[in-house]
């Protein structure tokens, strides 16, 4: 029986990290609730990954085939390579161009693109004294960037161009599926910031607690209240920073946080909340 693939990835052996880490955000991406494909037959999850040179043969071009999309991760070493080229020109013949998805990994674009996909224009300009010149301008083809000079903006690439080019592969518009997914990953940084909160408001009542017990029996009162009172000021203080660069996690911060503080209230302990202030303020 053939094997089919949606979605063919190819690179040279260098490239092989940022392939397989592309392939894999692909293969395991979760498509919003409620998306309607234009195609149901059509899967993003069937993937090949080609990042190790092997050499053309009868298995590769029924592979190749066999795929709707090729990936074709980009760098310096890719733009001449001639094992990459004969499987580049195999598929693009077999499907056409526009099935072809550029994805550059290292270098700059033109220095990184095969020939092939840079157009290049003559462009007729009139100069102030009326003469006319020609000249040659070049035109890069459109493409993902993996590219980032932090491994945060990396991340960041790698998410967009996840989603990018799934859309692509499903038939979707890709600012439709994004916006789902943003709205998808608001709801789930919600519930695990009110999840933290809880957590953290249960111990901190739990310690907070046990404090007064054993102030009121006389035993190890000032230990347990510092540690009670360190749990709170850590979540109150630490949570944020644990969410650094989620612009989304950041809008639900502060709603998390209350509702930690709205638990210590329920159980009349405002006065370790002064305490709690006085500590985030230092």
């Amino acid at each position: 029986m053939e094997e089919k693939f949606d979605i063919y990835f190819l690179s040279v052996r260098s490239d092989a990290e940022e392939g397989r880490k592309l392939a894999e955000s692909i293969r395991t991406y979760q498509l919003p609730k409620n998306t309607i494909l234009p195609d149901p037959a059509l899967s993003h999850t069937h993937i090949r990954v080609d990042c190790e040179n092997e050499p053309f043969s009868g298995r590769i071009r029924e592979q190749l085939l066999n795929s709707r999309y090729l990936v074709l991760i980009c760098s310096p070493e890719t733009k001449n390579d001639p094992v990459i080229l004969e499987k580049l020109e195999a598929f693009r013949t077999m499907h056409g161009s526009e099935e072809i998805v550029l994805c550059i990994a290292q270098g700059e674009p033109m220095d990184s693109f095969p020939e092939s996909f840079i157009e290049k224009k003559t462009v007729r300009k009139t100069l102030p004294d009326l003469s006319v010149v020609e000249r040659i301008e070049t035109i890069e083809p459109v493409a993902a960037d993996l590219r980032g000079d932090t491994k945060q903006r990396r991340r960041e690439l790698l998410r967009y161009e996840t989603v990018r080019i799934t859309a692509s592969v499903l038939g979707l518009h890709p600012d439709d599926l994004e916006q789902r997914h943003r709205s998808r990953r608001r709801r789930e940084i919600m519930m695990m910031l009110i999840m933290a909160g809880i957590i953290c408001s249960a111990a901190a009542a739990i310690f907070l607690r046990l404090g007064l017990i054993a102030r009121e029996e006389g035993r190890v009162a000032d230990e347990q209240t510092r540690l009670s009172l360190a749990i709170v000021q850590r979540t109150i203080q630490e949570l944020p920073a644990s969410f650094e660069g989620e612009e989304e996690a950041q809008i639900y911060i502060g709603e998390a946080i209350d509702h930690a503080r709205t638990a210590l209230r329920d159980l009349d302990l405002d006065h370790i909340l002064e305490e709690t202030e006085k500590g985030g303020g230092e």
